[in-house]
């Protein structure tokens, strides 16, 4: 009897626990290229102070840039170095189309925090290998 609760125990857990990550992964896929894009332009609101028509510009090239590089990643023809290759073009396009936006002074700021993104994502590299 007691074997009999212990694998109905089991079976409770691991239901419970399938049903969680389940739900996990539904949540995790609801994040769309806008959401994204705004949440970007939020971030770099705060670090360049950026009026309301740099916001309106930067959110379209943003958009445009999130849905080009989920493209590039969807295509499972490509290989894994051209893929690279694109979503690097993709990226510094859209960087230098962005820089076109703002005042001197915020250029100096969007070089800055470009600079330091792209050590953080060295140092995180690193660590990962």
């Amino acid at each position: 009897m007691f074997t009999k609760t212990l694998n109905a125990m089991k079976k409770l857990i691991l239901t419970g626990l399938s049903f969680l990550f389940a739900i996990t992964l539904t949540f995790a896929q609801d994040v769309n290229p806008e959401t994204k894009a705004q949440e970007k332009v939020e971030k770099l609101t705060e670090v360049l102070t950026l009026n309301d028509d740099q916001k309106a510009s930067i959110f379209t090239i943003v958009l445009e840039k999130i849905t080009a590089m989920e493209a590039i990643k969807a295509d499972t023809t490509l290989e894994a170095a051209a893929a690279q290759e694109q979503l690097e073009g993709i990226k510094n396009s859209a960087n230098q189309k962005i820089a076109e936006q703002l005042t001197d002074e915020q250029k100096e700021k969007f070089l800055k925090y470009l600079e330091e993104k792209n050590a953080k994502k060295e140092e995180e590299g690193e660590v990962q290998q």
